[in-house]
């Protein structure tokens, strides 16, 4: 079981940078160190790597507000979720147009290869876009942040792409693929600006205007924007292209261990609804309103045994909260907390005449009469 753990962690971590390295020197080595293999790995990995990653961290919206306090330190999400069919289309046109760039059984027409190219051009502009939406946060402070890993595919998608391209040019030149002849005179002229190899990279330019018309008309009849490859970046917050201002943060109790608790992942601790401590808004679960139901029981028929209770969580139960600093210790401390929790919940049935109208009504200002 370690082993596996080991190899995960390792493939999750480590494995992105020493494919981002041997990246980098298959870019200026001419022989090249498992050049197929590495390409693969990028593109297999880098994608599926990238898609789970960006749905760990739970993005939201602009509109919503971050909960301060817990593991998503940067919550808001890069890319506003209703542009990102528009982004996954692009994607899919750059990841096409490298494959036919890249694979090239036989030698393709330079049509071909200049609408590739202009595909890539697309795809790796986006993706310097993007490099630049993350680029507001201090990498060297959060190399090993999600938000980082976040980064290493477009930047391995522009090498492997500069690579290809260069290489698909390189082997043109060395075929010396003769122009074909045409007797109308403007084809002809065309013919032979599209054989030159040096025209290309301007062939690409000119034509990924018109492939950007085409998307967007494509990506229209899917409900998005003409303009919706920008406005992607700038409806978000908090990031570098960003244009909105999103609802003040709203504050986790990081006092008390079940708020704590709150820091964990939303499908395993079941947030429930907002709450007031203190004349601050806080998250609160049921784990944490029958915990504090089971005190304020305690308190009213025990006050001494109370004091004690409080003398004792306060104690150890701040020190504690202090170490958890990701969601998955959360989900931890929510677990180990769920027989405690059925204790309470059991003394409040057998002691309260109406236990959940006492839960109900905890962190809400009101006051419960038995």
């Amino acid at each position: 079981m370690e082993i596996l753990v080991f190899v995960i962690m390792f493939i999750c971590l480590v494995f992105p940078f020493i494919l981002t390295i041997f990246n980098v020197i298959n870019l200026f080595k001419k022989k090249k160190i498992l050049e197929k293999t590495i390409d693969i790995l990028i593109f297999v990995l880098g994608i599926l790597l990238t898609l789970i990653l960006y749905t760990f961290l739970s993005f939201k919206d602009y509109q919503e507000p971050i909960l301060m306090g817990g593991l998503e330190v940067y919550a808001h999400a890069p890319i506003a979720s209703w542009s990102l069919p528009t982004v996954i289309g692009i994607l899919i046109l750059g990841v096409i147009s490298y494959l036919i760039i890249r694979i090239r059984k036989t030698n393709l027409p330079p049509l071909i290869i200049v609408c590739s190219m202009s595909g890539i051009l697309i795809c790796s502009v986006y993706m310097i876009i993007f490099i630049i939406q993350l680029c507001n946060i201090t990498l060297i402070e959060n190399i090993f942040d999600g938000i980082f890993y976040l980064l290493i595919f477009p930047i391995n998608y522009i090498l492997c792409s500069i690579r290809a391209e260069v290489k698909m040019i390189k082997k043109y030149r060395e075929d010396n693929i003769v122009p074909k002849e045409y007797k109308n005179e403007v084809l002809n002229k065309c013919s032979k600006i599209l054989y030159d190899t040096k025209n290309w990279h301007i062939l690409s330019v000119v034509l990924a205007l018109p492939m950007l018309v085409i998307l967007i008309c494509i990506l229209a009849l899917f409900g998005q924007r003409p303009d919706e490859m920008i406005k992607a970046f700038l409806e978000t917050s908090d990031w570098t292209l960003s244009k909105e201002i999103s609802p003040p943060p709203l504050e986790y109790d990081a006092h008390y261990l079940c708020t704590v608790s709150l820091k964990g992942h939303e499908r395993i601790v079941k947030p429930t609804r907002m709450g007031i401590r203190h004349g601050e808004k806080i998250v609160v679960n049921r784990q944490l309103c029958i915990a504090n139901a089971f005190e304020n029981l305690i308190e009213e028929k025990t006050p001494r045994f109370h004091h004690f209770i409080r003398y004792i969580y306060d104690k150890y139960g701040f020190p504690l909260a202090e170490h958890i600093h990701t969601a998955w210790q959360a989900d931890i401390i929510y677990i180990l907390m769920k027989p405690l929790e059925w204790i309470f919940l059991g003394v409040l049935y057998i002691f309260d005449k109406k236990p959940e109208n006492r839960i109900e009504l905890q962190y809400t200002g009101g006051k419960y009469k038995a």
